[in-house]
């Protein structure tokens, strides 16, 4: 799919169905901040919510003391709405998160968040692009937080197809400079009742 067709599919999707209704909404952000309060960060440390969407958790995440937030999102309706509530509070950038002209300006990051992004990405030269942009903003000694579709799960979200995970694909494509710090299935229930089960991580990259 080309990067405007993308867009728009999501675009359709935030403004079909209200937040609360979305395959992927959440208001129970305990699984990810089971991770994140292992990064140690302070309030000052980059942090980058790839593919964000409409998600509450840049609000957790500056409830909880930190202040230099990074939101990517191809979506630009998607965007607004978090615009709309957070204002100037956090930083936006507004494309496709395999563009590495989308992450032009970001910093260095401390933490690299992913909650069902990467699994949309099909392709190998989509999933090389993805992986080399992660490397190229996560310095040494940082944090990288997957949060996709299990091994177990459905093929499909959105009406997209997804690629599938486990701890060892993770692995694979993150390669031997990051090291595994913990990880655990997480059963969703959609706004519909449906199960998802996530396979949740955390990594490290090697200071050296």
């Amino acid at each position: 799919m080309e990067e405007i067709s993308i867009a728009n599919h999501w675009d359709k999707a935030y403004l079909n169905s209200s937040e609360d209704q979305l395959g992927w909404f959440e208001n129970d952000f305990s699984p990810s901040f089971r991770l994140i309060n292992q990064c140690n960060l302070d309030s000052n440390d980059a942090v980058l919510l790839v593919g964000s969407g409409s998600s509450r958790l840049p609000d957790e995440l500056l409830s909880n003391g930190l202040s230099e937030l990074w939101v990517s999102e191809i979506s630009e309706v998607a965007l607004q709405e978090v615009k709309t509530r957070l204002g100037e509070r956090i930083n936006y950038r507004l494309g496709d998160i395999l563009s590495s002209e989308t992450l032009e300006g970001v910093p260095s990051v401390k933490l690299w968040f992913d909650r069902a992004v990467m699994h949309f990405f099909m392709e190998e030269k989509e999933q090389t692009s993805y992986f080399q942009n992660l490397k190229e903003k996560v310095r040494l000694g940082s944090y990288v937080i997957f949060a996709e579709f299990h091994l177990s799960g459905a093929d499909k979200c959105s009406g997209l197809s997804v690629f599938r995970y486990d701890e060892k694909i993770y692995q694979e494509r993150l390669g031997e400079e990051f090291i595994l710090l913990d990880s655990f299935i997480h059963s969703y229930f959609m706004p519909s009742g449906q199960e998802r089960p996530y396979i949740y991580a955390l990594f490290q990259r090697k200071d050296s």
